[in-house]
């Protein structure tokens, strides 16, 4: 049996941000599965002493949105922040030139 990758692994790579639309956290790409992602979440623990911890999470692909390229076109180039939510979504500039209503997202997203 042959391991498929999911379509959205195909632009993540280690060191991007990725926001998980079931906790509503961003976070930074550890490792890359072929249908998840590996990140590390700051914990606050208070266990006697308060200490920060990093504890190592792995996000299913069909749950998260990679932040670090144009969400419309997939480019890494020339990002800009997209504002209108509470979310970081980027977009290219040449994207942010095209009408609104032209602008669609990538193949392989839903």
């Amino acid at each position: 049996m042959k391991i498929q990758q999911h379509p959205r692994m195909r632009t993540i790579l280690v060191g991007d941000e990725v926001y998980s639309y079931q906790l509503n956290l961003v976070a930074r790409v550890d490792e890359v599965f072929p249908a998840a992602v590996c990140v590390k979440v700051g914990i606050l623990s208070v266990n006697g002493i308060l200490r920060f911890i990093l504890s190592p999470q792995l996000w299913r692909a069909d749950d998260i949105e990679n932040l670090s390229v144009c969400r419309y076109c997939g480019s890494r180039d020339e990002l800009e922040m997209e504002h209108g939510t509470g979310v970081p979504f980027r977009i290219c500039s040449e994207c942010r030139t095209t009408a609104p209503e032209k602008r669609r997202p990538p193949r392989g997203w839903w």
